[in-house]
């Protein structure tokens, strides 16, 4: 039988560990899938983006030569009222990675996800600026600043759909999503009652966030997951891009098939 090799590709959420995505498309390319769908939400819209553009590889350059202190200068604080970061600082420095296009005149089908808080729904950016929709899909509450955009209110896609299969439009094509809220790593057990109030609410929300993914995956059931561990690293870890990229890469070697083995759905 011969193998659907045309993929729709979802992007989870998840900071700095979905760099690992990079990795993925790396194998997939390498195994002779084509990804003709982008699905992205948070990270994932941006890592879907520069793939839109024919340069993701320049991206994972780009970020395997960032350091700690690189990371921390593209970090553009403001009223805490609000949200730590801007987020406009890093978006500028990665024009010289891709440039700001129109969605509609992007190669590849992409959606990106963002969530519209005023409206309690999630937000659809399928046309109009791909940086608008980046920075949307990004705003990661009390951390990055919402955008006011008409008359919405957006935050981070993942606040309601970590893991947007149920966007892919492509359904003849073999979905394979990417849930960056997978079971950890084995480590010691967190201590939670010597988190501080931000960190227990960070944690809460990441709680819950698992959960909807898991709820997810199990309700629109792609033909292949890789769940890349949650604690694989810490949010901001973008100095570990190159170590995230690789691990990425075997992650997605455990799960996709050779095109001339046999398909296995599920």
């Amino acid at each position: 039988m011969e193998i659907n090799k045309k993929v729709s590709l979802v992007l989870g959420s998840g900071g700095a560990r979905g760099i690992t995505q990079i990795g993925i498309i790396n194998l997939l390319h390498e195994r002779g899938y084509e990804i003709d769908e982008i699905v992205g939400c948070s990270i994932g819209s941006l890592v879907g983006a520069a793939f839109a553009q024919g340069k993701v590889g320049d991206l994972g350059e780009w970020m395997s030569r960032l350091t700690k202190r690189q990371v921390f200068k593209l970090m553009d604080f403001t009223d805490p009222r609000f949200g730590f970061l801007k987020g406009e600082r890093a978006l500028n420095s990665l024009k010289e990675v891709f440039e700001d296009k129109n969605i509609e005149d992007l190669t590849i089908k992409y959606t990106a996800i963002a969530t519209d808080l005023l409206h309690e729904r999630e937000e659809i950016f399928d046309k109009g600026s791909v940086y608008q929709a980046i920075r949307a899909s990004i705003a990661i509450p009390a951390v990055f600043t919402g955008i006011q955009l008409a008359d919405k209110f957006l935050v981070d896609g993942g606040v309601l759909n970590p893991i947007p299969v149920n966007y892919v439009t492509k359904k003849d094509n073999l979905i394979v999503a990417v849930n960056l809220d997978g079971a950890p790593l084995l480590t010691e057990h967190k201590s939670f009652h010597r988190l501080n109030t931000f960190a227990l609410i960070q944690e809460s929300y990441y709680a819950m966030r698992r959960k909807l993914s898991a709820m997810s995956l199990e309700l629109y059931k792609p033909d292949y997951v890789i769940h890349v561990p949650h604690n694989i690293s810490g949010i901001w870890d973008f100095d570990r891009s190159k170590d995230l990229i690789d691990q990425g890469f075997e992650l997605a070697n455990q799960v996709i098939p050779e095109h001339e083995k046999s398909l296995r759905i599920g």
